[in-house]
């Protein structure tokens, strides 16, 4: 658990921040692809994905970490989307 919060602690915040920095939004990215014709956001989401796919493989590979599947919780399940739902009322979306 602490190798978990020491790995992702400080990529997600400098992922977060380039992302807020560059005003990425998905939904913006999505859009983008069906009215304007350009998937530029739509490449580079996908971009990013493929490198946090081969990365996360890469350092449990080296043995920083084990995968596993957590245990589902309705309630924060539930919980998680409420918070989600108001983060997108606040934010605009």
């Amino acid at each position: 658990m602490l190798k978990a919060l020491i790995l992702g602690l400080p990529v997600g915040l400098a992922f977060g921040y380039a992302l807020q920095r560059g005003r990425f939004c998905l939904n913006t990215a999505f859009r983008d692809v069906f009215l304007i014709r350009d998937s530029t956001l739509v490449r580079a989401w996908a971009l990013a994905l493929l490198i946090q796919m081969a990365g996360v493989h890469a350092l449990a590979g080296l043995g920083w970490f084990q995968m596993g599947m957590a245990p589902f919780w309705w309630q924060a399940a539930l919980l998680g989307g409420l918070v989600f739902g108001w983060g997108m009322v606040l934010s605009g979306g």
